[in-house]
């Protein structure tokens, strides 16, 4: 990368207020995603939020402990290889739990580089881990973090590795996607434009500049908020969305390879999440917007179903539902999504992935809206998804399987962090729930 993006590694500190990245250690050339039961936003790369172990089975499983955030947990947390959870948490803005206690075993370490003892806000980035022993998240002082998690010899726990701030006024509330080539996708909010960047490892910029990439991103004419790149199986092709379009890019140098429009207008706020999420077979690519869910050619982007799926009307009702949180994909390919009309009416669907008609729904009694709520899939077919302040458990053929109660509103998804093990925020705590 030359040195006019100015994002070079140093081993002193230098303001970050001229630089773009700064790294404050040295680490591998090459680092893939961790390999543990939930390392990243909705579990892998392809963003199918299904797990290979299994989640708590109930009929009544509990609170096994409770952990108070300094702030809303509007990110889900993530997992690392040794069990360690990865939470964002306010100002810290990383925090690292006992999966056995929930105690806190390290925040990160921004004093050095900030010359404060905290930083920005954590919000939306949900954190991504690294097998080599690196955390990575963004947070809403125009910074994305990269921490070492003290796994490796030599790497103190919570340490900045490196650390890149975005050249405009823009948060970076998106989920970072690390490739098995170590590739780190990333994008920010860029008033209203958006900006979107592959990363290498140690924080240089993987894309050469060209007619499409400049210092190191393409603009996409769009907002980029609260969503997490997703890329097809072998990785040559990674996918964002605005809030109008849906957008595939070749990994290689960015160029784009297709555009489609879904939507005449967005949300007006960051709390939906139009992440995209790919097919089992990777020949489907899934997109919501604030029309529908799109199904589209992984490869060209052509139509996969005649039309979007769109929520029916709420019997009664004028307004229909809206899509405002990720699909999640089962073994079988069935697509599990909610909907909601504001709080007063929300189905959970399964959807069939060859033409988007509705397997079966789940009409909720229980107040709450789908926003954020992305559902989390047990390697036996069990659904977890949580709505309002109530975590549910469906079986594959749309009966409930439990539900519980939770002392607060659920702004994210679930994680299932190890065998019978789930993890859910719920206004400033996080839970771990066990049989």
């Amino acid at each position: 990368m030359n040195t006019s993006n100015r994002s070079v590694r140093f081993a002193r500190r230098v303001s970050f207020l001229a630089l773009g990245a700064i790294a404050l250690g040295t680490s591998p050339a090459v680092a893939g995603l961790d390999n543990s039961v939930w390392p990243m936003f909705q579990h892998d790369p392809q963003h199918s939020g299904r797990a290979t172990v299994n989640g708590p089975q109930g009929p009544t499983p509990q609170v096994d402990w409770d952990y108070r955030s300094d702030s809303r947990v509007k990110s889900s947390p993530t997992i690392g290889s040794d069990g360690t959870i990865y939470l964002g948490n306010g100002k810290r803005p990383l925090t690292a739990l006992d999966p056995d206690t929930g105690t806190e075993i390290w925040n990160a370490n921004v004093q050095p580089f900030t010359g404060k003892p905290k930083a920005g806000l954590a919000d939306h980035s949900q954190p991504a881990v690294s097998d080599d022993g690196r955390v990575f998240m963004g947070a809403r002082d125009n910074n994305f973090w990269a921490f070492f998690t003290g796994t490796e010899p030599g790497d103190t726990a919570g340490d900045v590795d490196w650390t890149y701030h975005v050249p405009h006024d823009g948060d970076v509330t998106v989920s970072a996607t690390i490739a098995q080539d170590g590739t780190v996708y990333l994008g920010s909010e860029a008033l209203g434009a958006g900006w979107f960047y592959a990363m290498n490892p140690d924080g240089t910029f993987k894309w050469p500049n060209s007619a499409e990439v400049e210092d190191g991103k393409v603009i996409l004419r769009g907002s980029l908020k609260n969503i997490s790149p997703a890329l097809n199986l072998d990785e040559s092709i990674v996918y964002v969305s605005t809030k109008r379009d849906a957008i595939a890019y070749r990994t290689s140098d960015g160029h784009e390879l297709w555009r489609r429009e879904i939507a005449d207008k967005g949300f007006g706020s960051l709390a939906p999440n139009y992440t995209a999420t790919v097919s089992n077979d990777g020949q489907v690519v899934y997109f919501i917007s604030k029309e529908g869910l799109w199904a589209f050619d992984a490869e060209t982007g052509a139509d996969v179903w005649d039309e979007p799926f769109v929520p029916p009307f709420p019997e009664g009702s004028s307004k229909r539902e809206e899509l405002k949180s990720a699909p999640s994909i089962g073994a079988d390919g069935t697509i599990y999504v909610g909907a909601s009309k504001a709080k007063a009416s929300s189905h959970f669907y399964a959807l069939n992935p060859a033409d988007g008609s509705v397997e079966w729904a789940y009409a909720h009694t229980t107040p709450g809206a789908y926003i954020n709520n992305q559902a989390a899939i047990g390697a036996d077919g069990t659904i977890y998804v949580g709505l309002g302040i109530t975590v549910f458990a469906f079986n594959p053929n749309g009966t409930l399987k439990w539900s519980m109660l939770l002392p607060g509103k659920m702004e994210s998804g679930p994680v299932i962090g190890g065998d019978g093990v789930l993890y859910i925020g719920a206004s400033k705590r996080l839970f771990k729930i066990t049989d």
